[in-house]
């Protein structure tokens, strides 16, 4: 069964109340076609679940009642938070977004590169679709934790942040020839992985990455587009630590 979200400020767990009025409200009306008396699954994407009954639905909102709480249902125990370069196709990058979220990962961070397509930061609509799409993955997979989008920083400010970070550091890098397992070092919990541009990265971002401790992987001998690799690498890592 599909969740579906609403903001903790719409949550009042003294009236064991809440109110659906983001753009889920369309969805559930127009689409769905939901009514007074029809059971919701919803999620504050603070890891609440809330067990729902419509109680009635006007022209702006759904109001329910809530019959049973439970807390972090199949969220993942290892946190991957995604560096992820902008694409050309800006659908392909809102795929890589999307899968990155139905599997599991906790944050998502665009970064610009030497070889990064657009380093533009994203527009106010453009961060909006694309938080509309990480609550639809959400809601779609079952999950109850809200994945951050941030706006896109650069490769140095990426290196810097992660640098005092106790954490694994992966990076997957279309020459390197490893394909051992990733190496955790005691911190499988927290992982950030980085995914380059559709041009690879610069010889020189691979040596800082290096000099800052992060592990240069291989997805194999089969060169994969970015979107691919983000997807494949999200699952190899998270598929490890159910």
């Amino acid at each position: 069964m599909e969740y579906y979200y609403t903001g903790k400020e719409n949550i009042d767990l003294v009236k064991n109340k809440l109110i659906i009025n983001n753009f889920e409200f369309k969805h559930l009306t127009k689409v769905l076609r939901k009514r007074a008396g029809d059971s919701l699954t919803v999620t504050d994407g603070e890891r609440n679940i809330y067990q729902c009954k419509i109680i009635f639905v006007n022209k702006n909102e759904i109001l329910c009642d809530i019959f049973s709480k439970e807390f972090n249902l199949y969220e993942a125990k290892t946190e991957v938070t995604l560096y992820l370069s902008p694409l050309k196709n800006s659908s392909r990058f809102e795929f890589a977004v999307e899968k990155a979220v139905e599997l599991g990962v906790v944050s998502i961070k665009p970064v610009s590169t030497e070889h990064t397509f657009n380093i533009n930061e994203f527009s106010r609509s453009k961060i909006e679709r694309i938080n509309k799409i990480i609550i639809g993955a959400m809601g779609q997979s079952q999950r109850c934790f809200l994945p951050e989008f941030h706006n896109l920083i650069t490769f140095k400010d990426m290196l810097n942040y992660e640098k005092e970070k106790k954490n694994n550091k992966i990076v997957m890098y279309e020459f390197s020839d490893n394909i051992s397992d990733h190496n955790f070092d005691g911190y499988e919990n927290k992982v950030s992985l980085l995914i380059g541009p559709e041009g690879g990265f610069a010889d020189e971002e691979i040596d800082l990455l290096k000099k800052n401790k992060w592990e240069i992987k291989s997805l194999g001998a089969r060169k994969l587009r970015a979107e691919t690799a983000a997807v494949v690498s999200v699952f190899d890592i998270l598929s490890k630590f159910k």
